[in-house]
């Protein structure tokens, strides 16, 4: 018996023991861990306020970088587009601010917009952008359906419509303008020089960019000067992404050599990007510019305004 408690005194005495070490190391230890703890808190914010204040930097001076550019841009645009009638083609999405600011850039080239288009989503519709409907509007604007891919067809017939001086192009402009897939201000508008198409920044969802990009390869390949303007990136989940509308048109070359394209038109250095690419459009030049690393520069040549002959 005496064995037996001797044995259960002991094993409680090492538990006694055991508990008391826990409790007294953490103790000690405790003071040491929270000091580190506190350390690297500090050290997070210190990390914060940096950041923030190099956000709020940055910030600043882009704010300042594009006032000083929308400074500069009316002397820069200054006869770059004398006469030229311009019609302004807007995918869905497209911000009304764009679209003003595509505009004001025109006319300080010299420019006039003399159409405003609206396109739905219907014009990605394969049963639409190639129906029976369009397929005649592309025989009365003289376009052979055998040479123009079906997925261009519609880009093409839209372009030739807003670019023919006659009858028949007008009723094209008019039919369109009646049905649900297109707002055309006026709708009776004097045939144009040059068109630009916008569009908000895309990610691919359901392969809606290559639909687009059909619609937007028409238009490029069926008029002497088009420039095709993207609003900037898309915004994901994971942050902002590349416009994968313009990425898609890049990579056709055929595209390419006929059309200029700018990646960054919502702010101003790529709406003076945009003025001049259109001047060198309609002098038979093409260029891809803006901030995108598939970009050839960050915009055309500055050069004194060409002595470009107004239109007739």
């Amino acid at each position: 018996m005496i064995d037996f408690r001797y044995h259960v005194v002991s094993l409680v005495a090492v538990f006694l023991a055991l508990a008391t070490g826990i409790v007294i190391g953490g103790f000690s230890l405790r003071g040491e861990v929270a000091d580190q703890l506190h350390g690297q808190v500090a050290g997070l914010r210190t990390d914060k306020a940096d950041l923030q204040s190099q956000l709020t930097r940055a910030s600043t001076g882009n704010k300042k970088r594009d006032e000083a550019v929308t400074d500069l841009a009316p002397k820069v645009l200054a006869g770059s587009l004398p006469g030229q009638r311009v019609a302004v083609v807007a995918l869905p999405g497209v911000e009304d601010s764009l679209t003003k600011n595509i505009k004001t850039t025109i006319a300080s080239g010299g420019g006039q917009v003399v159409a405003t288009v609206t396109l739905s989503d219907k014009w990605t519709d394969a049963a639409y952008a190639t129906s029976d409907s369009m397929r005649q509007h592309a025989g009365t604007l003289g376009i052979s359906t055998s040479d123009v891919r079906p997925d261009r067809l519609a880009g093409a017939v839209l372009a030739r419509a807003l670019a023919r001086q006659d009858g028949s192009a007008r009723n094209v402009l008019k039919d369109f303008s009646d049905g649900d897939a297109t707002t055309v201000e006026p709708s009776q508008a004097p045939p144009a020089t040059s068109i630009v198409l916008v569009w908000p920044g895309m990610v691919d969802k359901a392969g809606i960019v290559k639909k687009w990009s059909g619609l937007v390869s028409g238009v490029g390949i069926s008029v002497t000067a088009v420039v095709g303007v993207s609003s900037g990136s898309a915004s994901t989940d994971k942050g902002p992404t590349p416009d994968a509308l313009i990425s898609s048109v890049r990579e056709t070359p055929d595209v390419v050599s006929v059309m200029s394209t700018i990646d960054d038109g919502a702010i101003p250095i790529g709406q003076i990007a945009l003025g001049l690419a259109l001047r060198d459009e309609l002098a038979g030049k093409s260029g891809q510019y803006g901030l995108g690393r598939d970009a050839s520069a960050l915009l055309p040549r500055v050069t004194p305004a060409a002595a470009t002959e107004p239109p007739s």
